[in-house]
């Protein structure tokens, strides 16, 4: 059973994600904050038995959720779900090594969709179509040095591929694709996949 708390600022919406969330057999909603600083206590409350993903909204009163993910410094997977939808907001958030950014407005079973892909997937960064539409605008030629296949791979773990996913589309290895990620990270100096989509957004490349 996967256990999620929910962090938002409003009573209404942490309501419905409760209610949406627990129509899953395999989740359970075990915690709920109005506030990151409500929600810091809670982890500090829940260090022994952690929750394995946190649904967070961005702005919220007394501590935003920027705030709490430098604070919590959590080992829970977290998910963004918020209305703030410009790419460098994206692109701060990702640089904080979140697991996904979705949208509110997402139809509730796009929302399940991701949080349990996210769950079941360390190689995974969920981003919801709005939020790759907004980020690609304006896109350059610009390419980091990297090589077509590199520069494809990012364009596909953006969109949310896994490994599995990727190895399949380009009939490689998933150690081969592990081996092309760690030569992306060295070359665009980060240490995971939300922080190298970080990288690309800001330099225009997805």
């Amino acid at each position: 059973m996967y256990k999620i708390m929910v962090v938002d600022d409003h009573p209404i919406v942490r309501n419905g994600l409760v209610n949406v969330i627990e129509t899953k057999q395999n989740m359970k909603v075990v915690a709920c904050a109005a506030n990151g600083a409500e929600a810091l206590k809670l982890v500090k409350d829940t260090k022994k038995n952690p929750p394995d993903l946190i649904l967070l909204d961005i702005l919220m009163p007394k501590m935003n959720g920027i705030e709490f993910i430098k604070t919590a410094k959590t080992v829970s997977k977290i998910v963004i779900l918020s209305t703030e939808i410009d790419r460098y907001t994206v692109m701060n958030m990702l640089n904080l090594e979140i697991n996904g950014y979705i949208l509110k407005d997402e139809a509730p079973n796009n929302i399940l969709r991701f949080i349990e892909k996210v769950l079941e997937n360390d190689d995974y960064v969920a981003l919801s179509n709005e939020v790759l539409a907004e980020i690609k605008k304006n896109k350059s030629k610009r390419q980091l040095n990297l090589t077509e296949t590199q520069v494809r791979i990012m364009q596909m773990i953006s969109s949310g591929q896994t490994n599995r996913e990727i190895s399949q589309e380009l009939f490689i290895t998933e150690r081969t694709v592990k081996a092309y990620l760690t030569k992306i990270y060295t070359l665009l100096q980060v240490s995971n996949r939300a922080q190298a989509i970080a990288v690309a957004i800001k330099n225009e490349l997805i």
